[in-house]
């Protein structure tokens, strides 16, 4: 009778761990035993920390997409939103503004940590730069997930190789075509142009896998 209570009895302390270790971000063995199991690894925390700095307010429509309302012949070339809701596959991009104002240029909040040269040098300073960029809750996101903390390494890892980094360092026509790439297989419409919250957490954790 008592070997057969033994496993409930454990699953008090391995939930305890498994949330401490959610919390912690460590990698110790404590929370081993369900943590994992639980969550998707990266987890969505992880998903919001990066999305959340990586993420931008302001997409801008490829041009052979863009249209114009029937009422007023205006075009609509730019979507903005009060959160992140979208990281654009694009290095640069201009479009007219809504109510057919002048043209706007983008350029996206990721193409900030390659610098002047859009070049960086390797997976550490990759690390640097995305736990250096301000959060901001993105749309989408579960509720109640808290990202303001710096992604985990493991995380980090992923997104460098869904960036298309490798030991030779990434420049950012490399990452455009990598982002191309994943948000293709990732968008259920399989855009190529842009990601949203929900895409790029299936990317982040797939790639995982």
């Amino acid at each position: 009778m008592k070997s057969s209570l033994l496993p409930f009895m454990l699953v008090p302390a391995c939930l305890a761990n498994a949330n401490s270790a959610f919390v912690s971000r460590t990698n110790n063995s404590h929370g081993a035993c369900l943590g994992r199991a639980l969550l998707a690894t990266p987890d969505d925390r992880d998903a919001v920390a990066c999305f959340g700095r990586l993420g931008d307010k302001m997409y801008v429509i490829k041009k052979d997409e863009v249209k114009g309302t029937a009422a007023s012949g205006y075009e609509f070339g730019i979507l903005q939103a009060g959160r992140p809701k979208w990281i654009p596959c694009y290095e640069r991009r201009s479009g007219p503004t809504q109510g057919g104002g002048a043209e706007l240029e983008h350029e996206p909040n990721w193409r900030t940590i390659f610098g002047e040269d859009g070049v960086i040098g390797g997976r550490d300073a990759f690390a640097d730069a995305i736990a250096s960029l301000p959060f901001s809750a993105p749309l989408g996101a579960p509720t109640g997930i808290q990202g303001a903390e710096p992604p985990s390494e493991e995380a980090v890892s992923v997104l460098w190789n869904l960036f298309g980094g490798s030991d030779g360092g990434l420049s950012v026509v490399d990452a455009v075509t990598a982002l191309r790439a994943a948000a293709a297989t990732h968008n259920t419409d399989m855009s190529d142009d842009k990601f949203t919250y929900k895409s790029f957490a299936a990317a982040l954790t797939g790639m995982s896998e």
